[in-house]
């Protein structure tokens, strides 16, 4: 082979030769008899020394400090908790009635309904309609109920968004210039939800006691969150401060953590929202078992409603 004005040659073991007897015996021989072993040279250099000491004390440093320490690396790990919660209200509250009567309300009337899966439906507001199965007239304040005669309601008798079975009739007409409403067969009379009353005076200090009962399974420990006797329960109220592990929440003090607008919390009281109520448990066991204790967290999760007045509740 020539490359520039060079000549260069190639010399090739041939197959036969590179496995012959000979070669292989040989290669065989030095993989029994032959073994390396690394050559150690002792350096006398005291910078060389001190770096390598402290490059090997850096690592011990992160292995017990980080690893060990703070992360916890030696400890395992039980993510399959078992959970259970009960919910229990307390509180009476009142309103007035249109006839100046005073309502009273207790457990079984703002709670609705009973029984539900992890969650609370808490009533602090309700629009009271006394009503019996007859027949009036439309609500007044929807405009598909006007009429100016019976062929009116007949056209519109199918209506989904009606109140009860129209009969056909308008009523209150007496010529053809004149407004009425069509009549209709059901609950009368017909619910107001235009002018929504105040909410239950006294709905702030509903009480909420929370029973949260867990066990870790891979250690065989169960805990619940009401570690206390019972003349700690009897006067403590939840606070972010000073009562930070009290299972009872007040409805008031609810409000004053997920909203701090006082006209929100009232729209909250009066149409209604949606609080989550969390309950963290990260138990160190290597510690003893007092020190396992629950932490609460509150979060609305309905849109404020003077950011979105699309439906309230």
């Amino acid at each position: 082979m020539s490359i520039g004005g060079a000549v260069v040659k190639v010399h090739c073991l041939p197959f036969r030769e590179y496995f012959s007897v000979d070669n292989i015996k040989s290669t065989l021989r030095g993989f029994v008899y032959e073994y390396e072993t690394p050559k150690i040279v002792t350096i006398h250099s005291i910078s060389i020394a001190l770096m390598c000491r402290l490059i090997q004390l850096l690592i011990l440093i992160y292995g017990i400090a980080y690893l060990m320490i703070h992360k916890k690396g030696y400890q395992e790990t039980d993510t399959s908790i078992i959970s259970s919660i009960t919910l229990k209200v307390k509180g009476i509250g009142y309103n007035q009635t249109s006839d100046n009567h005073t309502l009273v309300i207790d457990g079984a009337d703002y709670i609705v309904p009973p029984q539900e899966n992890n969650a609370l439906f808490l009533m602090t507001n309700f629009i009271r309609t006394d009503q019996e199965h007859k027949t009036c007239s439309e609500s007044i304040y929807e405009k598909y109920t006007i009429c100016y005669s019976d062929a009116d309601c007949e056209r519109n008798k199918n209506s989904q968004q009606a109140n009860g079975k129209w009969t056909g009739r308008c009523l209150g007409n007496r010529n053809s210039s004149i407004k009425g409403r069509c009549e209709l067969e059901g609950w009368c009379p017909v619910e107001n939800d235009v002018d929504i009353p105040n909410p239950i005076r006294d709905a702030l200090n509903f009480t909420i006691f929370v029973k949260n009962f867990i066990e870790f399974p891979r250690f065989k420990v169960i805990r619940k969150n009401i570690q206390f006797d019972a003349n700690y329960l009897k006067t403590c109220k939840y606070d972010p401060i000073e009562h930070k592990i009290c299972p009872i929440l007040r409805v008031g003090t609810l409000l004053d953590i997920v909203e701090q607008d006082p006209e929100e919390q009232n729209r909250m009281l009066k149409l209604g929202g949606v609080i989550r109520v969390k309950i963290d448990w990260n138990c160190n066991l290597d510690k003893p078992l007092n020190f396992c204790l629950p932490e609460y967290s509150f979060k609305r999760l309905d849109a404020a409603y003077n950011e979105s007045k699309f439906s309230y509740g």
